[in-house]
């Protein structure tokens, strides 16, 4: 396969909500300076900084043939494809599982990767990486009884 490279950066795409952020930022920064002092004030903007880098500065996702690589510009990560089974769609962006059902343990255990305007090539380089899930066979509640089975009476066998 392929590599395919895409970068998304939050604070370019809405002008208005990076504004409101900034002034929201900016004026908590400036109260905790007058009430705090400067000191938890620049710790103040260290904690905002480091909460909020993946929107104000720019992410870029590379799918390789060995895994994903994720460069924060401030914290980098690499995922080897071996540690994933399955991904899914969530309002904005993918996660992908290490899990080969839907569990719980999803949204912690697995990566979320934003997607851009585009995601069409995105999707499809994953629908070839990961195969179907393996149909579930367990018994569900909306499962009726066969009634042409005959039941099992205990003394044949």
């Amino acid at each position: 396969m392929d590599e395919l490279t895409w970068t998304v950066h939050r604070a370019k795409e809405s002008l208005v909500r990076t504004v409101i952020a900034g002034v929201f930022v900016a004026a908590f920064v400036v109260f905790s300076g007058w009430v705090l002092g400067p000191l938890l004030a620049l710790l103040a903007l260290v904690v905002f900084f480091l909460t909020l880098n993946t929107y104000f500065l720019p992410v870029t996702y590379t799918f390789t043939e060995k895994g994903i690589e994720i460069d924060k510009r401030v914290f980098t990560a690499d995922y080897q494809w071996s540690q994933f089974r399955r991904w899914f769609r969530t309002t904005g962006g993918i996660v992908i599982s290490p899990f080969s059902r839907r569990t719980y343990l999803d949204n912690f255990r697995g990566v979320h990767l934003l997607l851009p305007k585009d995601p069409a090539p995105i999707i499809a380089y994953l629908e070839k990486r990961f195969a179907p899930p393996p149909p579930d066979d367990r018994l569900k509640l909306t499962d009726e009884p066969n009634p042409d089975a005959a039941p099992k009476s205990p003394d044949s066998g």
